[in-house]
């Protein structure tokens, strides 16, 4: 009897576990009107068109959020807008003033998240590419998982940056989903870097269950 109360409560730890961290579009940010595109990202403002074509370049640099737009020629524009408290950039390009890709990315490691989308002339679907097809943890989940897994560490380094990497299983359709975090820190953080090699921990995609650490050096001639 106590053997069978020991494994449900093994079950009911391990369903914890899971669960804690599956999918979750709050969590994951992706509630967020940033990644929403409504009628008016569609087609460029008169407004910002006309400074474009003027100055080729417009910056804006506010509390939350910072923008950038400019001009890459043969009429395609690029407006990338970025919330700084997340790093997270939208990435939408316009052609003729009119939307024909919007990507996500997360900007430490340059990761793709969410759906990347395609449009036509008439501003209708045509492609969808999902970053995250294969995984059940996010980006924010994953960064969760390391700030609990590591407190400590995190803690007496000073860790202010996650960089993170992913196995595309669009690329890869046979691979495994596999998330994998490299942190920055202070000083002694970055010295301990250069001593024993940098640290790069690596998930599993749809668990949060963590795989194992790998080591890199620089090596200079």
């Amino acid at each position: 009897m106590r053997l069978i109360y020991l494994l449900i409560c093994l079950c009911l730890i391990s369903c914890k576990s899971y669960t804690e961290f599956s999918h979750n579009d709050n969590t994951c940010h992706y509630e967020n009107s940033m990644f929403i595109i409504n009628k008016d990202n569609k087609t460029l403002h008169d407004s910002v068109f006309n400074i474009i074509k003027k100055n080729h370049r417009i910056e804006y640099n506010k509390k939350y959020i910072k923008e950038k737009i400019w001009s890459l020629g043969d009429n395609q524009i690029s407006y990338v807008t970025t919330l700084k408290n997340l790093m997270i950039n939208r990435i939408i390009r316009y052609k003729n003033r009119e939307i024909s890709k919007v990507r996500f990315m997360y900007e430490d490691g340059n990761t793709y998240i969410g759906k990347e989308t395609y449009f036509d002339e008439q501003g209708n679907i045509t492609k969808v590419i999902d970053h995250e097809k294969g995984y059940k943890i996010c980006w924010a989940e994953i960064i969760a998982i390391m700030k609990k897994r590591y407190r400590s560490l995190i803690r007496k380094y000073e860790i202010h940056s996650f960089y993170l990497s992913r196995v595309s299983l669009n690329d890869f359709p046979e691979a495994k989903p596999r998330w994998t975090v490299t942190m920055e820190g202070n000083e002694a953080y970055e010295q301990k870097g250069y001593d024993e090699g940098q640290k790069h921990y690596s998930f599993d995609g749809v668990t949060g269950k963590y795989l194992y650490t790998s080591t890199s050096r620089s090596v200079y001639d």
